[in-house]
């Protein structure tokens, strides 16, 4: 199943950066071009200029993003602003960030690279869909640097939880880096060369198989990168380093792995009409209306709450249009969504909340095609819960559905079925620190050998 192994990871050389809460960075693909002129700001050596450099009008195939992140990132190694570790190693890796009721919650988990593998072995298994346009990107940065920034997020199931065990002892000590981000999540890591706690990692790991939660452009890019290598190297062994990528492990049973939901807005559709569309909802929902001042914190809370209410009962969403007015949609029967799907679908897949937005709502009842979906012709998706009234209320959008979080049940099993939920299904919170550690494929390395587990 999937293979891990300890890696030299780069990071941040202490001795040059005084503080490190200065050169970290969310991940690329959740970054406002307001945020990548602030983090140009905080520091010249912000992690920003690797993962996504500026854009200028006057770029050529000689000198844009990916060639000047090139450059930033040897003269950074140069200058031994980033320096790499003497021992292979494997780093713990610690979120702690409050839920709503302000409870502190701490996510657990680990970075190492993983053998990389084709979808079709069942070893990583993807949950969504993805698009091109990133994908090229991503490859084109991967191309010019050789070295990849940021971890992808997997998760595994271990319902004893015997890491979190195993590296207690660890925890305990000082973290190697200790940082806090805009939203005030804190996070904490720590350098593992023990060869008995990486044995035991790697050997728990070995048998079981991995979900991508987050980064799935960038799973596919090491997959295209490597076998772009694999071609300029036919006599490859499989053990050199494009053979592996940066990713992060944290496990589906903790408590602190939670999901939380995205929401969708539309925006340019002649053909809406809120009157309309409710009426042709009740054909497949029961449509509770309830009036609300959409600008009220508190009115927003309490949809909160009905909502989740409501779907832990059955497959339930919110449609906002303004008015004064929130109306809640409950499916009336889960076998209404056989209609469209092929048969052979399964139902995990047909019954997700997104896939009767998506399927039933949007491509049906308001005919925008999968392709417009995929293109966000009429879309935008945001996670915040306040945003969707504010952006409606506003008049910038003509309506917002509003979202249950999906199961991690449901990952797992739309997951194993070899499916794929639409896009921007789910929300993994917090996000991944880019910048902690990162990992170098070195021309001509190859990784250690496998204990026998």
């Amino acid at each position: 199943m999937a293979k891990i192994v300890p890696f030299r990871g780069l990071r941040y050389n202490l001795k040059k950066v005084t503080d490190l809460n200065l050169v970290m960075a969310p991940p690329y693909d959740v970054i406002s071009p307001e945020q990548q002129e602030a983090l140009y700001g905080r520091d010249p050596h912000n992690v920003v200029r690797l993962i996504l450099g500026r854009i200028n009008a006057n770029d050529t195939d000689s000198d844009n993003r990916y060639t000047r992140a090139a450059r930033d990132f040897r003269q950074w190694l140069d200058e031994q602003i980033l320096v790499r570790d003497e021992q292979p190693s494997i780093y713990l890796y610690d979120q702690e960030y409050p839920l709503e009721d302000g409870e502190m919650v701490i996510r657990q988990g680990f970075i190492a690279l993983t053998r990389i593998e084709d979808f079709s072995t069942g070893v990583v298994k993807p949950h969504e869909k993805t698009l091109a346009g990133p994908k090229t990107d991503r490859l084109n940065l991967t191309r010019a640097c050789a070295a990849n920034f940021s971890p992808i997020f997997s998760i595994y199931s271990d319902s004893c939880c015997v890491l979190e065990s195993l590296n207690r002892k660890e925890r305990e000590r000082v973290p190697d880096i200790d940082v806090v981000d805009a939203d005030g999540v804190k996070h904490r890591l720590w350098q593992v060369s023990d060869p008995s706690l990486i044995a035991k990692t790697q050997c728990l790991i070995d048998n079981k198989p991995l979900f991508i939660a987050d980064g799935h452009h960038r799973y596919e890019t090491a997959i295209n990168y490597r076998n772009e290598m694999r071609e300029k190297h036919p006599g490859y062994t499989g053990k050199e380093l494009f053979n592996y990528v940066l990713m992060y492990f944290s496990n589906m049973d903790d408590k602190g792995m939670l999901i939380f939901p995205t929401h969708r807005l539309l925006h340019g559709l002649d053909n809406l009409n809120i009157p309309q569309l409710l009426d042709a909802l009740g054909e497949f929902f029961e449509v509770e209306s309830v009036d609300i001042d959409g600008r009220s914190p508190a009115a927003r809370r309490a949809v909160r709450e009905k909502l989740r209410e409501k779907g832990r009962q059955a497959h339930a969403l919110a449609l906002f249009g303004g008015g004064g007015l929130i109306h809640y949609l409950t499916l009336k029967n889960d076998e209404v969504m056989d209609r469209f799907f092929d048969e052979k679908s399964p139902k995990a897949l047909r019954t997700l909340d997104v896939s009767i937005l998506h399927r039933l709502i949007l491509e049906n009842l308001l005919k925008i095609s999968p392709e417009a979906q995929e293109k966000q012709t009429h879309l935008k998706y945001v996670k915040n819960f306040d945003e969707p009234f504010d952006a409606v209320l506003s008049g910038e959008f003509q309506a917002a559905f509003l979202m249950n979080p999906p199961r991690m049940s449901e990952v797992r099993d739309v997951a194993n079925a070899g499916e794929k939920m639409p896009q921007k299904s789910t929300y993994f919170y917090p996000k991944l620190l880019s910048g902690l550690v990162i990992n170098p494929i070195v021309e001509g390395e190859s990784v250690a050998d496998f204990p026998a587990c």
